[in-house]
């Protein structure tokens, strides 16, 4: 079902680290004043880009409070709830609707390998606990599991159920999926895709480039509506050739880099993930200024 007001640019927000390593307050505040400064219309908290899976409880039902309190009267909050434990997801569904998000999305359980059935049991169980509009989470890459469209039909009429965040390079099931029955809601995932995906009919988009590259997203969701699509290629090209550079690098340590570039210091990644050594810091930010649209917002 559509929903009103959730069309749109929702950056996947970086979580910020201090230098203990704890989540920072103070800098995920200015992380939101600044995607809000780009004209987003809400923020997707605590996902795979906020290392969600891996802050503790407490930790993520802070930023869900600090994203609430930063979006009021500015855009819309869809807190990311998935954990490897129902139980846990369940717990910060319901704290959610508590503080007063706009909806709440999941990955489908894949520590291991759950069958459809368990999945489906998963999203039921979240719909009901959070009483918030409930995005499923259709992403193969991670999850090394891919849904048919009659199964993502399943997971669409689970009651609650608003629509689905849709990272996957197949857009012809995309569009079934917009043609369906249920007519959901969706949110494209994949940045490097983004013109695409609204082309094909997406509502919006989540992303992790949307943190470095805000003015960008927002320009490529303005010019799809404005059916300005040589200006839509233009702004997806220069995203792209920065896509292109961070993941020969690493997604979650490059994104820090060029956030701290830009004058916003959100720390190191979580670990495992680690930080890039000096000498790949300056290769990395020198292949960055050189690129066509240099570091974005410097």
């Amino acid at each position: 079902m559509l929903l009103e007001g959730f069309s749109g640019i929702y950056p996947a927000a970086v979580s910020p680290r201090d230098a203990t390593g704890a989540f920072s307050v103070a800098a995920f505040e200015k992380l939101m004043d600044r995607l809000y400064g780009a004209g987003v219309q809400g923020v997707y908290v605590c996902g795979n880009t906020g290392e969600g899976y891996l802050m503790s409880t407490a930790e993520r039902k802070l930023a869900a409070e600090v994203a609430v309190a930063a979006s009021a009267d500015r855009g819309k909050v869809v807190v990311h709830v998935g954990a490897p434990a129902e139980r846990d997801a369940v717990e910060l569904a319901e704290h959610a609707g508590k503080v007063g998000a706009d909806g709440i999305s999941s990955l489908p359980p894949y520590v291991q390998r759950y069958c459809f059935e368990d999945v489906l049991a998963y999203y039921t169980h979240l719909a009901q606990a959070g009483g918030l509009p409930l995005f499923v989470y259709y992403i193969p890459v991670v999850t090394h599991q891919e849904f048919s469209l009659e199964e993502v039909n399943r997971l669409l009429s689970i009651e609650g159920v608003a629509g689905l965040k849709f990272t996957n390079h197949n857009l012809y099931l995309m569009e079934g999926i917009l043609k369906g029955p249920h007519r959901p809601h969706v949110f494209n995932g994949h940045d490097e895709v983004m013109l695409a995906g609204l082309v094909m009919g997406a509502q919006g988009g989540i992303g992790t480039f949307y943190n470095v590259m805000p003015w960008h997203f927002v320009g490529i969701y303005e010019a799809v509506g404005e059916n300005d699509l040589a200006a839509g290629r233009k702004l997806q090209g220069e995203v792209n050739q920065i896509i292109r550079i961070v993941l020969s690098y690493g997604g979650h340590a490059g994104i820090r880099e060029i956030l701290r570039a830009q004058g916003l210091e959100c720390g190191d990644p979580v670990p495992p993930t680690r930080p890039l050594n000096k000498e790949m810091k300056a290769r990395f930010l020198g292949e960055i200024e050189t690129a066509d649209v240099g570091i974005p917002g410097r």
